[in-house]
């Protein structure tokens, strides 16, 4: 009887972690990612207003089912933040006035993972889902291009950015909101969301001039989850 009852407890425990984990889901997507900054400080008041950086992301996803609607979705991204500064001024040349201007593109190259709330709602061929939660990123590498605009633009080679300098922070925390949908594909689903990426923490902190920036942006995304 002991034994019967120990084999029915292991074949329910099977059952239980089987359910579990062919809900579980595990997929790939790529990106667009918008890039922009917030700059604050003294010298923020002085120069030339950010525009915003377009970039790529690429990475992993993967979804545990919590209760009811709610799942854990964790991802692993690369992705391309940064943004862009530009001045511009005419210059008379023989009675002829000539546009002139300068830009500097920062890109700034981010492994990233989000620990996300995916809230969905819908049926088992299509749903909606919100997404919510904190970020944690790490800068692996940084360049500055820059542009010489006279008619045509004329790119510059390229800086390399020593990220271990002092003013710079290569962790950064942030915070993620979003929304998407899913339909069923054979195995798995196809997604697609959109969200905004919002920096709590200063990419770049220069006290000498009063200089600070975050990072900021919205990207789309799309990919195919495999559900087991």
């Amino acid at each position: 009887m002991k034994h019967n009852k120990r084999f029915f407890s292991i074949i329910t425990l099977m059952v239980f972690f089987y359910q579990i984990n062919a809900q579980i889901s595990v997929g790939i997507k790529v990106g667009a990612n918008i890039a922009d900054s917030r700059v604050d400080g003294l010298i923020g008041n002085f120069a030339p207003e950010p525009t915003t950086f377009p970039g790529y992301t690429v990475g992993l996803t993967a979804e545990l089912p919590v209760k009811g609607g709610l799942s854990f979705s964790p991802e692993l991204n690369y992705i391309q933040k940064g943004f862009t500064v530009s001045q511009s001024f005419d210059v008379d040349v023989l009675g002829i006035e000539m546009p002139l201007g300068a830009k500097a593109r920062t890109r700034i190259n981010y492994l990233e993972l989000p620990l996300l709330l995916k809230y969905s709602v819908g049926s088992e061929l299509a749903k909606a889902y919100f997404i919510a939660g904190p970020n944690v990123a790490y800068a692996v590498n940084a360049e500055l291009r820059p542009v010489a605009s006279l008619l045509i633009d004329i790119n510059l080679p390229r800086v390399n950015i020593n990220l271990n300098n002092d003013i710079y922070q290569r962790w950064e925390i942030s915070g993620v909101l979003g929304a998407g949908g899913e339909i069923k594909a054979g195995n798995g689903k196809l997604f697609a969301d959109a969200r905004y990426n919002l920096g709590f923490t200063n990419m770049l902190d220069n006290p000498l001039v009063d200089l600070r920036i975050k990072n900021q942006g919205f990207n789309v995304s799309a990919g195919y989850a495999h559900v087991f």
